[in-house]
């Protein structure tokens, strides 16, 4: 699964794209544009969605356990 298609589907389930802009430090406009491949985006930002998205996925775990 890409990067992005675990950001989109994150998305479909509840985790807001603002939330995760946020958390990555940049605008939820940015991400969602990349999202529907109207922007590129950096591989720095890229590889820190991926850090960002498995930090949230192991927090869910633990909320969950």
């Amino acid at each position: 699964m890409t990067v992005k298609e675990q950001l989109q589907f994150f998305s479909d389930h509840g985790v807001s794209i603002a939330y995760i802009a946020k958390r990555m430090g940049i605008s939820a406009p940015t991400l969602t544009k990349w999202l529907h491949n109207q922007k590129g985006i950096t591989h720095k930002n890229e590889d820190l969605l991926y850090l960002t998205l498995k930090q949230i996925l192991k927090e869910l775990q633990i909320i969950l356990e």
